[in-house]
């Protein structure tokens, strides 16, 4: 038996119960093997899936993963309570936890008509979208999460955003005070939009790895694919002025840009994922 329970906001570790049926109730994919480390500089081919191994002893996890299942447990939920939902998991084949975040566009009451040879106008009691595929799959026999976009699974597994953080104000601006910034025409930590705050909190991870004759290194390979980049050899400085100029730096610290060895093409890589050897 496979059932589809629902976490509503605002309650711990209570969950009701929506549905149960012999059927699966959302599709398991066949490519689950296919697993990434999770990195915010990897864009997944459609075949691949990011995966949390050992994710029930990791601060990730939530209670309902490292407990039996128990149906009695849950109550049937109310009509008036679907409004409430934080979000759905179907438990299925006794193996598989599958998620999907609760968005209130997934109600929908619509005036709507069969297609045949005569068709009515008709209109129903209000229908709850659940997708084909969910958000996350939490494997019990493999002890993994699967999942595609970590912002579909942040307001189910709160913790699990740590992978992708943010620079914080402070780290911004520790960032754009680097001796080898610096900032003209009005920028300033106020000015940095979110994705270069997830960039910023990466570089600086990178930057505190580097010797300082690698630091030297980067500054030449930015200066060669960069020079829209305003440079002062006295001072050893990048002059940044707007987003884009940073969004360029912090490609340079991460080494993003390259050559083709044939047709010497110059491309930057939107997505990289380190190699074995």
């Amino acid at each position: 038996m496979n059932y589809l329970i629902a976490k509503k906001k605002w309650t711990n570790n209570t969950y009701f119960l929506i549905l149960s049926q012999e059927n699966e109730i959302y599709d398991i994919p066949q490519d689950l093997q296919n697993i990434k480390e999770y990195d915010t500089n990897y864009k997944l081919e459609d075949d691949e899936w990011f995966g949390i191994e050992n994710f029930s002893q990791t601060p990730y996890s939530i209670p309902l993963l490292n407990q039996d299942f128990n149906t009695a447990e849950h109550h049937q939920i109310g009509l008036s309570q679907y409004n409430l939902v934080k979000y759905f998991c179907a438990y299925q084949d006794e193996d598989d936890f599958c998620f999907q975040k609760f968005i209130y566009s997934n109600i929908i009451k619509k005036r709507w008509f069969t297609l045949n040879n005569e068709p009515k106008i008709k209109v129903d009691e209000p229908i709850l979208i659940l997708k084909t595929v969910p958000d996350a799959i939490y494997r019990k026999s493999t002890d993994t999460l699967y999942f595609k976009n970590l912002s579909d699974i942040k307001s189910i597994f709160p913790d699990v955003i740590e992978l992708y953080r943010e620079a914080t104000d402070e780290e911004t601006e520790q960032f754009l005070n680097s001796d080898f910034i610096v900032l003209n025409g009005g920028f300033d930590k106020t000015k940095v939009n979110t994705a270069n705050r997830k960039r910023i909190a990466m570089a600086m991870e990178t930057l505190a790895k580097l010797e300082e004759e690698h630091k030297i290194q980067i500054h030449q390979y930015i200066r060669e694919y960069c020079p829209e980049l305003e440079f002062s050899d006295e001072k050893n400085q990048f002059t940044i002025e707007n987003e884009e100029h940073l969004k360029n730096l912090i490609f340079g610290i991460e080494q993003r840009f390259y050559t083709t060895r044939v047709g010497a093409e110059r491309r930057l890589a939107n997505s990289i994922s380190k190699l074995p050897g």
